[in-house]
């Protein structure tokens, strides 16, 4: 039985911000909360299955007024806990709370503060960075995570050296996915996308931050010369959950909208829909593209990322639609450290700590 590292909990799909690129297009109202006594029950199923890593998110983990619980019985289940919040409602009476069952927050900047604010919420970019401030002045670790879409990608490298001058542990960027509210004219041209991860390595290769700088990767050259921690991906590892507040259960967060459940836990245990699916076996479909096959770089590339051939080309047999000559998709979780040009699937697995 592969053992699971990791859960991402989503413990609820409502927001107070309304990001224009959601996957989950969270909202004011937008369905049920995970129940308190059913999240005991999946992350109690964890532990039995391995994990150790919890990510709590949603949605907005803070519009719940029993948080602190759900917190305190991660923490007292022994996982290393990490909470992701944009801050909106964070209040100064919550941080000693807080730092009982979690040292590291991750929330999210999308750009400078024009950018930010339109992407998010007006008056959202200041006040997410004052609290930022606070929390590392209290000893939290602070993980920025930023969505580049076309609106912003002008602002990222004058973003990241801002954040790498206030102090934040890591600072992870992605490419935004056209599912959600994300849509496809918002997707960064790969060209361009490739151009920033070199303009980055280039600025920070040699100048000592505390800020580790994560870049997830949608294609690699032939030639990248880079330290592969974890490079499969996660439906053969089987060894990250997603749990949906509906109940529903993934291992990959771009199936997520999708009715590839592998099963809802209100109805089975954890346990049981990841060790007896019979979903599984759709996950373990692969590509057999003969023009993929006949390809001189597939021997890197396998076809790409099965979750962007399902999506987007309606088969996971099919080739990658992102394929390009001279450089082949890989999977978007994948992410790269570019000062130690480490790459795997958890951000964690290429952060200092």
């Amino acid at each position: 039985m592969n053992k699971i590292e990791e859960i991402d909990l989503n413990v609820t799909n409502r927001c107070n911000i309304g990001c224009s690129h959601c996957l989950f297009s969270a909202g004011p109202e937008r369905g049920d909360d995970l129940p308190l006594n059913l999240i005991k029950k999946v992350l109690s199923d964890g532990r039995r299955l391995g994990a150790k890593e919890v990510h709590i998110t949603g949605g907005e983990p803070l519009v719940r007024k029993d948080v602190l619980e759900i917190l305190k019985i991660t923490h007292t289940l022994g996982y290393f806990v990490r909470l992701q919040t944009n801050l909106w409602a964070f209040q100064q009476e919550m941080i000693p709370q807080f730092k009982k069952y979690t040292r590291e927050i991750l929330t999210s900047i999308d750009g400078l503060e024009k950018s930010h604010d339109s992407i998010r919420r007006k008056d959202s970019f200041r006040r997410t960075i004052s609290w930022i401030k606070k929390l590392l002045q209290k000893d939290f670790r602070i993980v920025v995570i930023t969505a580049v879409q076309k609106k912003n990608c002008n602002d990222i490298m004058k973003l990241v050296n801002l954040l790498v001058k206030i102090g934040i542990n890591a600072h992870f960027l992605f490419s935004v996915t056209p599912l959600g509210r994300a849509k496809k004219s918002d997707v960064v041209a790969p060209g361009k996308w490739e151009q920033l991860i070199f303009n980055l390595q280039e600025k920070y290769k040699s100048i000592p931050t505390k800020t580790d700088i994560v870049c997830e990767l949608h294609h690699l050259r032939a030639d990248a010369k880079i330290n592969f921690i974890e490079p499969d991906c996660r439906l053969d590892t089987k060894n990250h959950v997603i749990i949906l507040p509906n109940g529903e259960v993934f291992p990959c967060s771009l199936f997520t909208s999708t009715d590839k459940s592998l099963g809802n836990v209100k109805r089975k245990s954890l346990f049981e829909i990841w060790t007896n699916s019979p979903v599984w076996d759709f996950y373990a479909v692969k590509n057999d593209d003969p023009e993929c096959k006949n390809c001189k770089l597939w021997g890197l590339c396998k076809g790409g990322c099965r979750g962007y051939s399902y999506l987007f080309a309606g088969s996971m047999k099919k080739k990658d639609p992102r394929c390009e000559k001279n450089r082949y998709p890989v999977c978007p979780s994948w992410k790269l450290n570019i000062k130690n040009l480490s790459l795997a699937c958890a951000t964690w697995k290429v952060m200092k700590r």
